[in-house]
């Protein structure tokens, strides 16, 4: 399955980030409402399943309003998917 964020398909959305795969990449926290999905955090890491989960453990916001989308980016070194990034924030907004 896949949902867009910024005109990105994105992998998703996940429960939980163990069925995150442990790869670089940007993920999208996303909020359920009754419309779909609103942007709640959205960032980058080298190790996805970690980065989201040290997200999740610090939210104030319960995990049973959340999903999680990712764009696995293999090949792509942090500078990169900091670009990256941008560009999704930018389309986003």
């Amino acid at each position: 399955m896949s949902i867009y964020v910024g005109h990105k398909a994105f992998a998703g959305p996940f429960d939980t980030e163990e069925q995150v795969q442990d790869r670089a990449g940007i993920y999208a926290v996303l909020r359920k409402d009754g419309r779909g999905h609103r942007v709640e955090a959205l960032d980058q890491s080298a190790n996805l399943r970690l980065a989201i989960g040290q997200y999740l453990a610090t939210s104030a916001i319960g995990r049973e309003k959340m999903e999680i989308a990712v764009l696995y980016t293999p090949g792509i070194q942090k500078t990169g998917r900091l670009r990256l990034l941008e560009d999704i924030k930018i389309n986003l907004a």
